[in-house]
């Protein structure tokens, strides 16, 4: 009789989510949420990211709050099925993001190359300083 249950319900057509579908989405989105905000508040998240991260758990929510919104947004762009015009918006999203990070890491690639010839240079200098330093103090002790 337990089993009968699972078969007796409506399926779900046309791409809109099941009772069930809408409360696992509005969960993880709330436990995405918090998990953001306790990063956030450990410092564990840099803050120029957590703002981006932030906005996306604020979609997140809206989405999970008003999926008729992810519908009305799928018939205007001509998508016949809203999670996939989800999942368009998350794979433009990934390719912003890693785009954004690769432009961080050759900066900070361009930075450490800098920051590695300036050493050099300090480093030479250093010796250079050292060594007539080391001759002066032996030219005096001589005298």
């Amino acid at each position: 009789m337990i089993a009968d249950q699972g078969l007796n319900q409506v399926p779900v057509t046309g791409g809109a989510l099941s009772g069930r579908a809408h409360v696992l989405v509005v969960i993880v989105t709330l436990a995405t949420i918090i998990w953001m905000i306790r990063l956030v508040r450990r410092h564990k998240l840099r803050t120029k990211y957590s703002l981006l991260w932030v906005f996306v758990a604020v979609v997140l929510a809206t989405v999970a709050v008003f999926p008729g919104l992810l519908e009305r947004l799928s018939n205007a762009a001509g998508i016949y099925y809203p999670p996939a015009t989800f999942l368009l918006l998350a794979i433009g999203f990934l390719f912003v993001v890693v785009v954004h990070f690769s432009w961080e890491f050759s900066r900070s690639e361009e930075r450490l190359r800098t920051l590695a010839e300036e050493f050099a240079l300090l480093r030479a200098e250093h010796e250079q300083l050292r060594s007539d330093f080391e001759s002066s103090t032996e030219a005096e002790s001589q005298n």
